[in-house]
């Protein structure tokens, strides 16, 4: 299975709307846990790469702790 996946095809891995996830992007999904924007020149077009495990363990209710850890920035 792969990674990472682009907004546009999260529907054919979780069998989910592309609405769902942008929904809540910033609210339940954390920049930076959930998904990342990949450096870029452009200032219009922005891609946006989910990363499938951490989406997985949130839509489990699975939070991994090595992901809250990263977040806080309490690394030991």
């Amino acid at each position: 299975m792969k990674k990472y996946a682009q907004t546009k095809n999260l529907c054919e891995i979780f069998d989910l709307s592309v609405d769902y996830f942008q929904k809540r992007m910033d609210n339940d999904f954390v920049k930076g846990v959930h998904y990342f924007i990949p450096p870029t020149t452009s200032k219009t077009k922005k891609a946006v790469l989910w990363d499938i495990e951490a989406l997985e363990n949130w839509l489990r209710g699975n939070q991994v702790d090595s992901e809250l850890e990263n977040l806080l920035g309490r690394r030991g």
